[in-house]
């Protein structure tokens, strides 16, 4: 197997094969969010909210019971401005408005405790509820997320492809590599063969890039 094939089909791989959680440079794909990150942010979510949930089943007052959830919470601070409120006095519900900005899970238990505050409806009850429809959503996500493994292995065959007609063709005698590096034409050819081989890949990892990060 010639260079050429060696390179072709190493650039290939790696593009189309690239972790998920590590942004390619320098093509702007580091905007998008990290499926990686988000992940293991939903993960702390949901274990926040399991122990909220549990706390509040014991008895604990809601205020309290989000106090030692968030103080048992280790690196991940879920709600850092409902907890200032709460040692402040304030109202709990604006600040975890504003913690739920960039999480559903934290909004949406902003609105169960606004609903509890105001109705005296039971808090645990509600949370408990969407804890199971965030397990629920999670598990969508994985089913969704292991749909792409077939869309991913369709790109590495399609990229494949060139250098295995490489490959076939100098078996069968034709020589096309001697074609492509010894004329200038042929060097033309093998230049815009690689660009386009590139492009392609990058396009195909930042589809499925997006769409992990959609999840």
């Amino acid at each position: 197997m010639t260079p050429v094939v060696v390179a072709l089909l190493a650039v290939s791989a790696c593009l189309l094969c690239w972790p998920p959680e590590l942004p390619l440079l320098p093509l702007g794909s580091a905007r998008l969010p990290r499926p990686g990150a988000a992940r293991r942010r939903r993960a702390a979510e949901r274990e926040w909210l399991d122990a909220l949930v549990a706390e509040l089943s014991a008895g604990r007052d809601p205020s309290v019971a989000l106090l030692l959830v968030e103080r048992g919470g280790g690196d991940v601070s879920i709600c850092p401005n409902a907890v200032v409120a709460v040692r402040a006095g304030a109202d709990v519900v604006p600040a975890l408005r504003r913690d739920g900005e960039r999480s559903e899970t934290v909004r949406a238990a902003a609105a169960c405790w606004d609903v509890a505050s105001s109705t005296g409806a039971g808090l645990a009850a509600s949370l408990a509820v969407l804890a199971d429809s965030v397990r629920e959503s999670e598990r969508v996500r994985d089913e969704l997320a292991a749909g792409l493994a077939e869309p991913r292995a369709t790109a590495v065959v399609l990229a494949c492809l060139p250098s295995l007609g490489l490959v076939l063709g100098s078996m069968l005698g034709a020589q096309p590599l001697a074609w492509l590096t010894g004329s200038t034409l042929g060097r033309a050819v093998l230049a815009v063969g690689l660009v386009l081989e590139v492009l392609g890949c990058v396009w195909s990892w930042r589809i499925a890039r997006g769409l992990e990060a959609a999840l």
